[in-house]
Order: C-alpha cells, then structure tokens, then sequence
C-alpha cells in the first residue's frame, strides 16, 4: 500500500492528457495501472491486485467501507482506499462539518453500533477534540476523531479497516 501511495503522483503526472489508462513500470519492473475514474477520482492497481482508489469531492462520499456513511451535512474532502489481493483494506475519509465533535462521535458510535461494533476506546481530550474506536467480532474497526478547527468547523478524520 506505501508503494502504491508513493507512485500515485507520479502516475497522476504521467496521465495528464492522455488516455483514461495508464501503466508505470516501476524501477523494480512491476507494472502498476492508474485508471482516472472521472474528474476527481483515481485507482492504482498492482500486479498482484493490490488497489488504492484516491478521490475528492462528491467522488469522495461514495462507497465508503462497511457501509459507513459520510456524516450527515459534511463536506467530504478526501477519501483514500485500499484492498490487498487477500481481500484486506480499508479508508481514510477526511470531513468538515459545523456540528461540535462530540456530536459527530456520537453519530459514529451508532453507525458502529448499526453494523455490530462494540466501542473499544473513547476519549476527549484537550481543545475539545473527541475520538473513539469500535470493533466488530470480524476484526474490522472504526476510528472516528472530530478536533475543532477554524472558523467554527470540525476536522472529521474516519480510519476504517475491513476484512
């Protein structure tokens, strides 16, 4: 996955302007496939199926694993997401919102609660962030954090880890 996240700007670069398909040979000689997806969406694919979507925008709101939802209002800024070729993966889904942070904890921990998750940590700490993680008997997990940020928005950051 770290290879895969240090060849997207290359691979970006490489297909400007050109076709919506491309394929790097990295210096080991292993081709590695960038697809544009649209404007604003992205996938690098390995050759052993390795695959890291990166999108942005409304793009960004879409798919999100374990039938998570964006929260409600948010402005998604990023979505980056993987699966390996063992069918392990996951996201990392960046948001902003005007609601308080502990208000977002506690839309995620029902959204954990809805698909089985039981709430492993939570904490608040200082500057009013608020976090907590949720874990189902799967091993998929949940980390939601909301720190308040400027002009009176929330920095939503979700990590999910599926199985």
């Amino acid at each position: 996955m770290k290879k895969l996240t240090l060849l997207f700007a290359t691979a970006m670069i490489a297909s400007c302007g050109s076709e919506p398909t491309t394929t790097v040979t990295t210096s080991d000689g292993k081709s590695v496939e960038l697809t544009q997806n649209g404007q604003n969406e992205a996938t690098v694919k390995a050759e052993d199926g390795t695959t890291a979507t990166f999108s942005t925008g409304a793009a960004a709101a879409k798919d999100l694993p374990l039938g998570i939802s964006a929260y409600p209002g948010a402005a998604v800024t990023a979505n980056i997401s993987g699966n390996g070729p063992d069918g392990k993966g996951g996201a990392m889904v960046t948001m902003t919102t005007s609601d308080a942070p502990d208000k977002v904890t506690t839309f995620y921990k029902a959204e954990a609660t809805k698909r089985g998750m039981t709430t492993k940590s939570q904490e608040t700490a200082v500057g009013n962030m608020a976090s907590f993680s949720a874990e189902n008997e799967a091993g998929e997990k949940l980390v939601a954090t909301a720190t308040p940020g400027g002009e009176g928005k929330t920095q939503i950051m979700l990590v999910i880890e599926t199985k």
